[in-house]
């Protein structure tokens, strides 16, 4: 870095995780690109990405041959599939593994435009020195995650050059590029679909910046990043809210010939947009035997047992009479999701829903986002959130000076003497944490006074390794996610070794791989138990069952984590202690294989 130079946040991130991952900066990154078959396959797997980029990546080509750059494009992990652009300076990047088949995840090859893009899922330009690597530092990236209808990233568009060239005007170009890319994905999976086109400028709409929805009997399932920005949503909203519950309008006031400036309709934020309501395409060819099916929204309710739902309930009514209620549980448990049911039922289900992810915001300027700078300001999320829900998500993380602040706003919001003065804005107040708050608060990382103010009723989300059936689940949940004519494809020994695996990713993890097992079955595949990650596998094999079977009364991770450092260990073994290749045989990437092994197997003294 040159002298005076400010480091970004997501670099100093991205050190940080670099350096978690075991990575040292003296050393050069030990670097395996695939074989040509695996690059075959990784390119097949990625098909649809690759036909929905490729018009991009050409016309980025000259952009990059004549700046003597190289345009990349990324799997979800950062394997590069395909790169374009000036011959020389692809030569001279090869030189540093930057070349197909070869994985630029953080967890490999430190920070970097991909792999940072990839763990921040938002667009990074990485120059120069940033670089974790000194080999790296002749590069100059820009990119942006691809993101698909459902959120999910699922790949990268990088343009890359030479660190010593000014870099104006790349990362506006990719942007544009990852733009055009998501469009197509959207309308690919949702041709079939009513489809919402909007902006709050009318001229904007149908232009590269509009809003894009999707709805299936009237509920919100596929949408555009830009179109959530616009609602102020997020992708959890996907498959839980329905058409009333976002615009002031009756849909069939939409449809028509008429021009977006005449369509204008509210949105129950206040908000205005102009918009056109796009029905469903109906085609009139036959559909082939290699069409993909539409995949069936995910209702996320069916993931919350009879206890929880009588919570959710009493939760209700609590929150409707200005309870605050607190929500434990792990990560991936649906605390969020609980929040919002909250939500949807309570008697603020017309107002909005405001979160805040504690962990996620600058400690240094939490509190202004909170607060506001001043008692008036409307940007202040416990302003934005009159007439709804306020959502702090990981509450544990508000630094101690923003606890006092909240918790003497509280106070005298109630009524109660001391703290700011009381300020009459009428909210439900939900928290969630993934750690005990009582242990914080011996510990004195966490404040009394605040934990007595939200946590008058706390729900306890439990883990779906303690789920009294998790075989029923896993049945019920795919039947609500397979469409019809692929239900009967996920074979009785698949279900069963989804039923035996513990689940540490929780509801979360759960729901991402029966997806994936859907996308699968819709390629044509028999879903046996060869499709499916290794660890969970292992784990409903015959032995690992038994194995699991004993430990019943003992802790499940460490049941867990014997049956899955078994088959990593293993696999080391048989591959002479090379972690690539023993990550590829397992099926899972090498971060997880450092974590899993190394993190246990290094002294804490």
């Amino acid at each position: 870095m040159r002298p005076g130079d400010e480091v970004p946040a997501s670099i100093v991130r991205s050190w940080q995780r670099s350096a978690a991952h075991g990575l040292d900066m003296e050393r050069q990154p030990s670097v395996e690109a695939l074989s040509q078959a695996q690059l075959r396959d990784v390119r097949e797997r990625n098909e649809a990405l690759l036909r929905a980029a490729r018009g991009e990546i050409e016309a980025l080509h000259e952009d990059a041959r004549v700046t003597g750059g190289i345009v990349i494009l990324t799997d979800p992990g950062g394997v590069v599939l395909a790169t374009v652009g000036n011959m020389d300076f692809a030569e001279r990047a090869s030189r540093v593994s930057l070349r197909p088949g070869v994985d630029w995840g953080e967890a490999t090859i430190g920070t970097n435009a991909i792999g940072t893009a990839i763990a921040e899922r938002h667009h990074v330009s990485v120059r120069g020195a940033e670089h974790f690597f000194d080999a790296h530092h002749i590069l100059s990236c820009s990119a942006v995650p691809i993101l698909d209808p459902g959120g999910a990233v699922i790949g990268v568009l990088d343009f890359t050059n030479d660190s010593r060239l000014a870099q104006t005007h790349t990362l506006a170009l990719v942007k544009r590029a990852v733009q055009e890319i998501e469009r197509r994905l959207f309308e690919s999976r949702f041709g079939g679909h009513e489809q919402m086109h909007f902006h709050a400028d009318p001229s904007l709409v149908d232009g590269p910046h509009e809003g894009l929805l999707a709805f299936e009997a009237e509920r919100l399932v596929g949408a555009n990043r830009y179109g959530l920005d616009l609602l102020g949503l997020d992708w959890s909203a996907l498959g839980l809210l329905s058409f009333r519950e976002i615009f002031d309008a009756e849909r069939s006031t939409l449809i028509g010939d008429r021009p977006p400036e005449e369509n204008r309709v509210r949105t129950l934020r206040g908000s205005t947009m102009f918009a056109r309501l796009q029905p469903p395409r109906r085609s009139m060819v036959a559909p082939s035997a290699d069409r993909r099916p539409e995949a069936v929204p995910i209702d996320p309710v069916p993931i919350f047992d009879a206890r929880v739902t009588k919570s959710l309930e009493r939760a209700v009514r609590l929150a409707d009479s200005d309870v605050a209620i607190l929500i434990q549980g792990e990560i991936g448990s649906g605390k969020e999701i609980f929040a919002r049911r909250l939500h949807a039922a309570g008697r603020r289900r017309e107002g909005p829903f405001v979160t805040i992810d504690c962990s996620a915001v600058d400690p240094a300027a939490i509190e202004a986002l909170l607060f506001g700078g001043t008692d008036a300001d409307e940007a202040a999320a416990i302003r934005r959130a009159a007439g709804g829900v306020l959502l702090l998500e990981a509450i544990e993380a508000l630094p101690l000076a923003t606890q006092a602040r909240l918790a003497g706003w509280l106070a005298a919001r109630a009524g109660v003497s001391g703290g700011e003065p009381r300020i009459a804005v009428d909210f439900a107040l939900v928290a969630t944490t993934h750690t005990g708050l009582a242990e914080r608060v011996a510990r004195g990382a966490f404040r009394q006074d605040l934990l007595l103010r939200i946590g008058a009723y706390t729900v306890d989300l439990e883990p779906l390794r303690h789920h009294p059936d998790r075989r029923g689940l896993i049945d019920a949940l795919w039947a609500r996610i397979a469409p019809p004519a692929l239900r009967s494809r996920l074979e009785a020994e698949t279900a069963a070794a989804l039923a035996a695996y513990d689940w540490p990713g929780n509801q979360r993890q759960l729901l991402a791989t029966l997806r994936a097992l859907v996308v699968l079955a819709e390629a044509g595949e028999s879903l046996g138990r060869d499709a499916l990650p290794a660890e969970i596998r292992v784990a409903g094999e015959p032995a690992a069952v038994a194995a699991a079977e004993a430990t019943v009364g003992l802790d499940v991770e460490i049941g867990l984590d014997t049956i899955t450092l078994a088959a990593m260990h293993a696999a080391l073994e048989a591959e002479g202690g090379n972690v690539s290749r023993a990550a590829r045989r397992l099926g899972i990437h090498r971060s997880t294989l450092y974590r899993r092994v190394f993190a246990k197997d290094r002294p804490t003294g």
